[in-house]
């Protein structure tokens, strides 16, 4: 391999992951902390990026109807997922996403407790103090406060192939994404082996396991 090859590649490589429970200790700080009619919402946020990685500008563009309650599932319609830059024109593809697929998370019972307590009628999932729809800003600045709020060390991986420990201005809700894969490839409770390097990438959506491999094939060796 080249070495502007080997370097673009770990230039993709994830570098910044939470823990299950640094991401337990975020959902705590949302819950405690804040606007109280605030904090469901905001759990309910952690919660839904942690068990889903969805990219923030999906997250915003999530509508109640695409939260299908009594299937536990989220429809993902192809004009709110991210486009492909390879040219493809078959992809994103409309999906259904399982939610709690790990059973860790909670994540329905975090969203149907906010959606029958929600302050503000909204056709979007999350609308903000100010819209009906929070903006990425937002979400951005919401998962910051709340990683300040838990004093978070987040897992950093140098280009030397070291693990070391960042601060809270590390933590943005694309780290989420990162610490989906982690948790999954690292979930050795299973005796099915279900949560590979295949499963990941279906998880995550992307439309080639090269993607993913590129990304998130260092986390199964640390």
């Amino acid at each position: 391999m080249s070495e502007s090859t080997n370097s673009e590649t770990q230039s993709e490589q994830a570098r910044v992951c939470l823990t299950p429970e640094q991401v337990d200790a975020i959902r705590d700080a949302a819950t405690d902390t804040g606007a109280k009619y605030l904090r469901a919402r905001n759990e309910t946020i952690i919660a839904l990026l942690a068990d889903t990685g969805l990219r923030n500008e999906v997250l915003t563009q999530l509508t109640t109807e695409m939260y299908l309650r009594d299937a536990g599932e989220l429809y993902l319609p192809t004009n709110i997922q991210k486009q492909p830059g390879n040219g493809r024109d078959d992809w994103p593809r409309s999906h259904h996403l399982d939610l709690d697929v790990d059973g860790t998370i909670g994540t329905q019972r975090s969203l149907n407790t906010y959606l029958d307590n929600r302050w503000k009628d909204s056709s979007y999932l999350f609308p903000s103090r100010q819209s009906d729809q929070m903006t990425t800003r937002s979400v951005r600045n919401v998962v910051k406060r709340l990683a300040h709020e838990a004093d978070i060390q987040p897992f950093r991986y140098d280009e030397s192939g070291e693990f070391g420990r960042g601060d809270p201005d590390d933590v943005h809700p694309h780290v989420f994404r990162h610490s989906l894969a982690y948790r999954l490839l690292h979930d050795r409770d299973r005796d099915d082996n279900h949560f590979d390097i295949y499963f990941v990438r279906n998880r995550l959506r992307h439309a080639s396991l090269q993607t993913t491999l590129r990304k998130y094939d260092h986390f199964r060796t640390i």
